[in-house]
């Protein structure tokens, strides 16, 4: 799939883990997580399965990125499954409708800061979580969207009124946000269904 040498000597078969994914009777909604991911190969057969039987299983591929394995290898292999395209621009045979989200964690020591500094930093990050716990992609999306402040809410409600755009028919809203009895009316008037973003998003950092 890589122009170059492998960094694996022996990389897993995409068939033998769609096999085992398949053999193991999980659910064809269900997420699949792989806390030694290397090459991608789980995140491939999981792409190739749905494929085959139309199932919607998601996956979750976790590693420590030595020798940037994650950036350069993992991402890069299920990117090319995804666009049907090499890094190089070349054709690859597969192509998958899928979508995929990199995201990089640390280790930060609470006493290299105060903790309720990081939870203003983590609030940042509220849309990138729900987007992952979801299986959803907010860039882009006309028929889903987030709002996670009163300001944002207004300005959600005023953009819609101003325009002929049709709102989502999805709307994401943060615990602590107060509809007013007008934003209320809206979101009847269309139809939109509302999904309040759990308490827990937010417990361990108001704490």
């Amino acid at each position: 799939m890589f122009s170059g040498e492998s960094p694996f000597t022996n990389p897993k078969p995409t068939k033998l883990i769609s096999s085992i994914i398949d053999l193991g009777s999980i659910k064809p909604n269900a997420t699949i997580l792989d806390f030694f991911a290397g090459s991608g190969t789980t995140g491939h057969a999981v792409m190739k399965l749905n494929a085959e039987d139309g199932g919607k299983r998601r996956f979750i591929l976790c590693t420590n990125n030595e020798n940037n394995i994650c950036r350069d290898v993992t991402y890069e292999r299920l990117k090319t499954v995804i666009s049907g395209k090499r890094k190089d621009g070349s054709e690859y045979s597969e192509k998958y409708p899928a979508s995929l989200k990199y995201y990089k964690v640390d280790f930060v020591p609470i006493t290299d800061k105060v903790y309720y500094e990081y939870a203003d930093e983590l609030l940042l990050h509220v849309r990138e979580l729900v987007e992952l716990e979801n299986g959803i992609n907010f860039t882009g999306n006309s028929e889903i969207a987030i709002v996670l402040t009163d300001d944002e809410m207004a300005k959600f409600v005023e953009t819609f009124h101003e325009t002929s755009l049709q709102p989502p028919h999805t709307l994401y809203r943060g615990h602590n946000v107060l509809l007013t009895a007008e934003q209320e009316a809206f979101i009847a008037a269309h139809g939109i269904h509302v999904h309040v973003i759990p308490d827990y998003y937010y417990n361990e950092m108001t704490k």
